[in-house]
């Protein structure tokens, strides 16, 4: 199970809430494990438009955009209080910017804590201000959360609580600070190891890497024995916990708990009954992944209703199916299934990546 994966790791994540600061009062802030999150006051993610910097002032974002993208509006008669200022939309309306950056929501965020958005668009960012890091260490996205890599991206681990001895050396290395180098924060600190080699330590705990991890993203090193952890500083966004990962030709998928690949119809709904997929088709190859009556909404999470009152599972927005055409775990045979092409469009497969948080650095 996915979550058993997680569990492995240690989270090295300081408790949600807010910090105290200059704001408006429509906004708030959560403090993650790897920086700040800016969100509405009822729990909503705030999100920046990279089209917004080509033109200071303004939000590029208007009509059908910002029907996908609401913004975060003022009320009339709002001042700029602390990093927050206010633009004049078209119409008169004023918006809320933060250091100049319009703030928006996405529509597909349903519930506080959902960052659906993140993964809509590369023109879109999560309104997020990371922690400060050693300049040899940085913070990257991946599908167990946020965590700690080197420069070449390598995963970045702490170690067990016995000593790293020589032989263990052989296969760890440890993320040496320069001599020149100065704590960073609060959390970041210098440790003068007995070989007079100087090491990052982040909240106490000493940071390696492991010669057995190749590429970016490898974790060999959580099959090391001697106890050693992945630096998690925010757990990706939660799961129900029948949620499986399979593989698959098309890579890592989220499974149904019979390990079933899992599919979300990232196309227009009319358009796809009209021109690829009609009512009777849908019924004849989808199954939609229903859940129980009154479940809470999870990470990114929720329900929606299917057309005969049932209760469906719905991911990142997007109803959640089955494919009828996959036999066993592992087929992906309703990947692009409504598109007829090499397009990611009609339904597809929802693969492992998209519980990646795109935090914005």
């Amino acid at each position: 199970m996915f979550l058993r994966m997680v569990a492995a790791c240690v989270l090295l994540a300081a408790p949600a809430s807010a910090q105290s600061e200059q704001r408006p009062d429509a906004i708030d802030v959560t403090v993650l494990g790897g920086g700040r999150l800016f969100t509405t006051a009822d729990g909503m993610t705030l999100y920046t438009y990279k089209s917004d910097a080509e033109q200071p002032g303004t939000s590029t974002c208007t009509d059908q955009c910002a029907d996908e993208w609401p913004p975060v509006l003022a009320a009339t008669g709002s001042n700029p209080v602390g990093d927050w200022t206010l633009i004049t939309r078209e119409g008169g309306s004023l918006q809320w910017a933060y250091q100049g950056r319009p703030a928006y929501t996405h529509k597909m965020d349903t519930h506080p804590g959902s960052i659906a958005g993140s993964n809509v668009s590369r023109s879109w960012d999560v309104l997020y201000e990371p922690v400060a890091t050693p300049p040899n260490v940085q913070i990257v996205g991946s599908v167990i959360g946020q965590t700690l890599a080197d420069l070449r991206g390598h995963t970045v681990y702490t170690g067990p609580k016995q000593a790293c001895s020589d032989t263990c050396m052989n296969a760890w290395q440890p993320v040496e600070a320069p001599w020149v180098a100065r704590p960073v924060g609060e959390d970041w600190t210098i440790s003068e190891r007995e070989d007079g080699l100087r090491q990052w330590a982040f909240k106490g705990q000493p940071l390696f890497t492991y010669n057995g991890d190749f590429t970016p993203d490898d974790r060999y090193g959580l099959r090391a024995p001697g106890g050693w952890s992945v630096a998690v500083l925010h757990d990706s966004p939660a799961v129900p916990d029948w949620v499986t990962v399979q593989e698959t030709d098309i890579g890592p998928v989220l499974a149904t708990a019979d390990r079933m690949t899992m599919y979300y119809l990232v196309s227009d709904w009319d358009e796809i009954l009209k021109t690829m997929c009609d009512t009777a088709c849908v019924e004849a190859n989808w199954d939609p992944v229903l859940a129980p009556e009154n479940v809470s909404p999870i990470g990114n999470w929720t329900t929606t209703r299917t057309p005969d009152g049932q209760n469906q599972w719905v991911y990142q927005g997007r109803a959640v199916y089955t494919f009828r055409g996959d036999e066993i775990p592992g087929d992906t045979y309703g990947d692009k299934f409504g598109t007829g092409s090499d397009i990611r469009g009609g339904w597809i497969a929802i693969l492992e990546e998209t519980l990646i948080q795109n935090l914005a650095g």
